[in-house]
């Protein structure tokens, strides 16, 4: 099984920003070291639970500290963005650490405050597809081809690109990837069965009409996953989790992911509950053997080539122990 890491960079209760990136840090050497394949960072804005605001930051960072590993973005969101800046923040990194650079790319427009704070004095919104062929055109420097910027070029000049990979959930994702001959990472979040294989054969057979034979789709399948050694603690980490993912959808944001301490002590409205009933349905949790079972008929069922999991659990012994023992239980079979 290929696994790879997507990673929210959590500031947990009583720790400070600094140290949640030194823990992501310390959780890539080891991601690296056990044989995972990817280590992307989140982009998130106006979430203080998480230290991923600027995900091309916290990779050069994470790329400094490490030496094979690919190292990405879980995604960038581009429409917020310009291509051409975006490209030349790329191109350094893949300057420094050729050939370990991935680049995933998103739309999500965020809260309304956020989105308009980081779209401050556009006169119009920028389409996916027109940036995705604006990188291509940056990443090789064409200027022989029309295009708007025809004569401009991106620097410093690379001898290979960042791979670029389509975050997504829906139908206009997979057939947006499709399009562009690019690898899908379709987030796992409690859709339907029948929803998430829709969007992913959509995906498969679009980009065989688009391609044919000439290169392979990919997909790489996103899911929180929970485990320790013990199901006393395993119950403690999705509780924490729970009340995480409940309270990000309020208006208040939480400062930090809670303790486990602090999730003992909440009480739960009805509507609470409800919330976590149906939150079950995005995370994989259990005893390793357990997981390692989940996973693998993931993988199978909806036949994707790799599985990414979020291994956003409360403190950095859990978080440690929890890639360890996957790691122990998956990347063997």
């Amino acid at each position: 099984m290929k696994l790879s890491i997507l990673d929210y960079v959590p500031l947990f209760e009583g720790d400070t920003p600094q140290e949640a990136l030194n823990h992501s840090i310390e959780l890539a050497q080891l991601s690296e070291k056990l044989g995972y394949a990817r280590y992307w960072v989140a982009e998130h804005h106006q979430v203080p639970s998480v230290v991923s605001s600027a995900p091309e930051i916290v990779m050069a960072m994470l790329l400094e500290h490490t030496h094979s590993i690919h190292i990405g973005s879980g995604g960038v969101m581009l429409p917020h963005y310009s291509a051409y800046k975006v490209a030349e923040q790329f191109k350094i990194m893949e300057v420094k650490h050729p050939g370990r650079i991935d680049m995933g790319i998103g739309r999500s427009p965020s809260f309304k405050n956020v989105n308009e704070a980081l779209n401050e004095f556009k006169t119009q919104k920028p389409k996916l597809s027109q940036q995705i062929d604006d990188l291509n055109k940056y990443f090789t420097n064409d200027t022989i081809h029309s295009h708007r910027f025809k004569t401009l070029e991106a620097t410093p000049y690379t001898e290979h690109s960042p791979e670029m990979f389509i975050l997504g959930m829906s139908e206009q994702s997979a057939e947006l990837a499709a399009k562009k001959g690019l690898p899908f990472v379709i987030a796992h979040m409690g859709q339907s069965h029948a929803n998430l294989t829709h969007v992913i054969q959509h995906y498969k057979s679009r980009f065989t009409e688009y391609h044919g034979h000439s290169h392979s789709p990919y997909i790489i399948l996103a899911t929180f996953v929970v485990t320790a050694e013990n199901e006393l603690t395993i119950k403690q980490l999705v509780d924490t989790l729970n009340l995480w993912l409940i309270r990000i959808n309020y208006l208040k944001q939480p400062k930090v992911y809670p303790s486990i301490e602090t999730a003992q002590q909440r009480h739960y409205s009805e509507r609470d509950r409800e919330k976590i009933e149906k939150n079950k349905r995005r995370m994989i949790s259990g005893l390793p053997h357990e997981v390692a079972q989940q996973l693998i008929q993931l993988q199978n069922e909806f036949e994707v080539d790799e599985i990414m999991i979020l291994p956003n659990v409360y403190g950095h012994t859990h978080r440690t122990k929890l890639i360890e023992l996957i790691a122990q239980a998956c990347l063997d079979n």
